[in-house]
């Protein structure tokens, strides 16, 4: 089940018992470390007992994966997006069609 700090209040009023669960922790592991709420439930989920284990998914492709993906979906279009260098894809994929949109701007399907 995917939880999150906010589902705590839930975990407390309808979790019996926290032995047969494990909790996946899969973001960056300096959020368990700084004070806030990621770092308290982590504490609240491991005060119940529960293990944790760290299975890190960051979301984020590397260079080699998107070259795959590209070769094999074979989009007419790519638009780079939530990157920090969209220029370079024109050089990364000679022979596609690279369009670079600003944020906020829409462009056609």
């Amino acid at each position: 089940m995917l939880v999150r700090p906010s589902a705590r209040c839930d975990l407390e009023k309808y979790l019996q018992s926290y032995s047969d669960g494990c909790f996946i922790y899969s973001q960056w592991n300096g959020y368990k470390k700084q004070p806030g709420k990621t770092k308290d439930f982590i504490d609240f989920v491991s005060g119940k007992g529960m293990p944790i284990k760290d299975i890190h998914t960051s979301g984020h492709a590397d260079v080699p994966a998107l070259k795959r993906m590209v070769e094999t979906v074979k989009p007419k279009r790519i638009v780079p997006i939530h990157t920090f260098d969209s220029g370079k894809y024109a050089e990364l994929f000679v022979g596609n069609d690279v369009e670079i949109v600003g944020d906020g701007v829409e462009t056609a399907v």
